[in-house]
């Protein structure tokens, strides 16, 4: 088995003025391309940045509205919020868990009865409770059962609007009510 090799090379000539000449004919060749394709820019550019700049530009309303961070995108009903207990690989810890929730959740004794949801993406099982349109009133929930469960977090989700509970609902425990009427009282 034989190989060949071959090479190529391009010999340049040095010139008196050696590589670092002005005059050389790649550096001639550029500066004229730099500036036909100058030229050719001017020509040719939009004034679609003109019109930015002078805020002659019309955006829709709809689009110039700031989304707030603690409602619903866009107001689509089913964009919202729950709080997730856990995320595990087990289907049973994850009912066991639900159903768990359900029953403390229960004898709580709150304006409110969440809804529990366990469902798999994989490789988890995770289980979701409540429904709520804005963060701000999941992170209020979340304080709740932080109480039984330390490791709930809000995450967003898409919810059942029929299930949010109304505005005039406060997420507190009877024990709570309790002892807000106790410091009443001791106060007067």
């Amino acid at each position: 088995m034989a190989f060949i090799f071959s090479a190529c090379s391009a010999a340049r000539e040095l010139t008196e003025g050696g590589p670092a000449d002005p005059e050389s004919t790649d550096e001639v060749l550029a500066t004229e391309e730099a500036r036909a394709l100058q030229q050719l820019l001017d020509e040719t550019r939009s004034t679609l940045a003109d019109v930015e700049e002078s805020d002659q530009l019309e955006v829709p309303s709809h689009f110039a509205q700031e989304a707030s961070s603690n409602s619903a995108v866009s107001g689509n009903p089913y964009q919202g919020f729950r709080i997730q207990l856990i995320s595990t690989r087990s289907v049973e810890e994850a009912d066991t868990l639900s159903n768990q929730f359900l029953e403390w959740i229960e004898s709580e004794a709150l304006g409110y009865r969440p809804e529990a949801y366990v469902f798999f993406k994989q490789p988890y099982y995770r289980v979701h409770v409540g429904d709520f349109q804005s963060k701000a009133r999941a992170a209020d929930f979340t304080k709740l059962v932080k109480q039984k469960y330390p490791d709930a977090w809000v995450v967003p989700d898409r919810i059942v609007p029929a299930n949010v509970p109304p505005e005039d609902v406060t997420f507190s425990t009877e024990e709570d009510t309790t002892e807000t009427l106790e410091k009443l009282e001791s106060e007067n």
